[in-house]
């Protein structure tokens, strides 16, 4: 498959991320059935759930067309190599740009919409954010695709973990579970409750480092 064809690349972008969004709130909604969260979902934030959901896809454009002209490659390296070295860069990218988020005034500005969620979880609380927020974390991507480069599938496979671990860590706490180093809903409810602390995304190794975790 010519990944590089717009036809292709943009029927895989549309359809994959509007997959997304409604295997999101699908799941969402059947654990807090299963488990008895009684949420609910305003209209307000259906549509500005969907404008993120817009974001996502219109962001790729910039790095779709760096790829085109050579200025973002992939290489042929191993697939678990690429995929655990983009694991581990982004990692720790995201909880300096998390903490960042919290602790620089205009950040923080930005980013406290998606803690408008902070004693419960619902459907779109993955999607819930400011707009500059969604562009952010897209540019970066961006911006790691022009300076390394990784393999291609192990890109795309890291892309569909990021949506899944973003899935979990927004599903309301059902009781508290420790994971060795990754991150769990309930540290990341914690984090949405106390605001300076549980910055990770994937794992809980840079907050344990920096000394900012609350179990």
């Amino acid at each position: 498959m010519n990944m590089k064809n717009p036809i292709i690349f943009f029927s895989l972008l549309i359809l994959s991320n509007i997959i997304g969004y409604v295997f999101n709130i699908i799941i969402s909604k059947f654990w807090d059935k299963r488990h008895k969260h009684h949420t609910s979902t305003s209209k307000k934030e259906v549509l500005y759930s969907l404008l993120i959901l817009l974001i996502n896809i219109l962001i790729a454009i910039p790095g779709y067309i760096l790829w085109q002209i050579d200025i973002i490659t992939f290489s042929s390296d191993n697939f678990i190599t690429s995929f655990i070295a983009l694991f581990i860069l982004m990692d720790f990218l995201m909880y300096i740009l998390h903490w960042c988020s919290h602790n620089i005034p205009y950040l923080n500005t930005i980013h406290a919409k998606h803690h408008e969620h902070t004693v419960k979880f619902n459907a779109v609380s993955l999607y819930y954010m400011s707009l500059w927020e969604a562009v952010l974390f897209g540019l970066l991507l961006t911006m790691i695709s022009i300076l390394f480069s990784f393999n291609l599938y192990s890109f795309i496979v890291f892309l569909v973990f990021n949506w899944l671990y973003g899935v979990i860590t927004h599903l309301n706490v059902q009781k508290e579970k420790d994971l060795l180093i990754f991150t769990t809903n309930s540290f990341h409810q914690k984090h949405h409750q106390l605001n300076y602390r549980n910055y990770g995304f994937y794992t809980v190794f840079w907050d344990k480092i920096f000394k900012t975790i609350k179990k």
